[in-house]
């Protein structure tokens, strides 16, 4: 008999995992899938070419977690994206945006001398939220009657002005936001991305501002604000974070998908795997989505029917989709075919906010954008491991494809949508070899529900509090002894470890109060 019971092996999973296990805990994983990483994987599809056929760059993973379970140590190594961003116009104009903010004005004034100006004070404004972040992510949401301690800590950390500019961004939509500061559109659209990926709403909704600044406060090889690219592939990370939990007798088993979590009484006893064997454990933690959670795995457990009915109305429309293959030739930005800086940032299609708005309503009339905005990465011009000489990888994510059971249908259509939007911009643009993943092939491949990258959306109703539901917002669940660790509870997506981090600390402090005996 176990002490804990992982199920899925994604990162959070394995965050998880490594911190129980550190205590002294009998810890096992269980992995549906042949290879460990959920969305963070990198996949050899063609030989010698390794691609990320789900999360693509890294910034947002805590640094107190990669410290605690010596990532460094354990093979985790990152390559500074710079310049992080590159932006073609249909004009032929071209907009960098590097990690030296000097540098980035100078790009700007191209465009706007005021907004070169404004871009410090939008590299300033983000400056409370950095010493904030770690506060929010790498803790449990606080309870409504400790409202007083959120009062007092607002005041040791910002002032008042900061602090509800921090909270502003809960509600407030991306554009206006980007509006207060620059005028050029070119620049707005250059920084908009943030605002939308993953969820399924335009730039000018409430509470895309939210999903901007849950992507701006993570940091590469101690730069604020940086991405990076994980030598390896995205893999990389999820292989230091196995070697970690190896290293604290974390027992790990692939190709063990779960079928049903075993619970008697309200209690849990255990897991049941898909070839039929139960397995015992005093504590069972979910790093599946919650609607898979409480709808599939609990489906013989006594759950209240309006607690389950809540768990079905949450939010989890998938709308990002991949296309992943490999070149023979760099595309040609107007610059050459030879490896220049955009080549190593990631290539933003998304010429204006407006050219996102008329995609997002593309996807709501048609259920896909003729014209997608498209986020370009080439990680093997600075990463050799992922492909062979004179071959290039790449990875586009794109949006927006609502999620539904026909997107099979759409796979070719998507594919030449996707080819022919890049070539508009770079028209050499030819992959020897592609595949593309839709919402549903995420769904197939990874086990995420409707294909959602956060498992649910990052609206306001379904944040920090609310996350995934007010009862259920601390990790905890009306079955004992069942946690959630994935990007369904609080903080929510991305390659954070936070949530992983926090059941983990709930856990702890539940066996230490006594919470969890028997």
């Amino acid at each position: 008999m176990y002490d804990m019971l992982i199920i899925g092996g994604g990162h959070n999973g394995l965050v998880t995992a490594s911190y129980l296990a550190r205590e002294g805990l009998k810890v096992a994983i269980f992995e549906r899938r042949e290879i460990l990483g959920g969305m963070s994987v990198t996949e050899e599809l063609w030989p010698g070419i390794r691609v990320n056929t789900g999360a693509y760059v890294l910034s947002l993973l805590r640094p107190k977690i990669i410290q605690d379970l010596q990532l460094y140590k354990f093979g985790l190594e990152v390559y500074t994206k710079d310049p992080g961003l590159f932006v073609p116009f249909e004009n032929g104009k071209k907009l960098y945006i590097w990690t030296d903010t000097k540098k980035t004005q100078k790009e700007i004034e191209k465009f706007s001398k005021k907004d070169a100006v404004n871009y410090e004070k939008w590299v300033n404004f983000w400056e409370p939220f950095y010493q904030m972040a770690d506060f929010f992510f790498l803790n449990e949401p606080v309870k409504f009657d400790d409202a007083e301690e959120l009062v007092k800590m607002f005041k040791g950390m910002v002032n008042e002005e900061q602090a509800l500019n921090l909270l502003r961004t809960f509600v407030q939509d991306g554009k206006s936001l980007l509006d207060e500061f620059f005028e050029s559109d070119e620049v707005k659209s250059a920084l908009i991305e943030d605002a939308v990926v993953g969820t399924f709403a335009s730039p000018s909704m409430p509470g895309t501002a939210y999903v901007l600044a849950h992507h701006v406060l993570g940091e590469v090889n101690g730069i604020k604000g940086a991405w990076g690219y994980v030598k390896g592939g995205m893999g990389g990370v999820i292989e230091a974070l196995k070697r970690a939990a190896l290293s604290y007798n974390v027992e790990i088993f692939t190709n063990a998908e779960v079928d049903e979590i075993v619970t008697e009484k309200g209690k849990v006893k255990g897991i049941k795997l898909k070839n039929g064997k139960v397995i015992e454990g005093r504590v069972v933690v979910s790093n599946a989505d919650p609607k898979t959670t409480f709808l599939k795995l609990l489906r013989n457990s006594e759950l209240d029917e309006d607690f389950l009915r809540r768990v079905s109305s949450l939010k989890s429309t998938g709308v990002s989709f991949k296309l992943v293959g490999y070149l023979e030739e760099l595309p040609d930005f107007g610059n050459g075919k030879s490896l220049h800086p955009e080549h190593i940032a990631s290539e933003l299609i998304m010429p204006s906010v407006e050219y996102i708005e008329k995609a997002y309503t593309d996807a709501k009339v048609l259920g896909y954008s003729r014209e997608p905005w498209l986020s370009i990465n080439i990680q093997s011009t600075v990463d050799p491991t992922l492909a062979p000489q004179g071959k290039f990888s790449f990875s586009i994510f794109g949006q927006y494809l609502p999620y539904s059971k026909d997107l099979d249908k759409l796979k070719d259509k998507i594919a030449e949508i996707t080819i022919e939007t890049v070539r508009k911009f770079a028209p050499n643009f030819n992959p020897v070899k592609y595949e593309v993943l839709t919402p549903l092939d995420i769904e197939r491949r990874f086990g995420a529900i409707e294909g959602n990258i956060f498992h649910i959306d990052l609206t306001p109703d379904q944040l920090y509090f609310f996350r995934p539901l007010p009862e259920i917002n601390r990790y905890r669940t009306p079955i004992r002894g069942l946690y959630l660790c994935g990007s369904g509870a609080h903080p929510g997506g991305g390659v954070t470890g936070a949530p992983g981090y926090n059941a983990a600390m709930a856990i702890l402090d539940d066996l230490k109060t006594g919470k969890l005996s028997s």
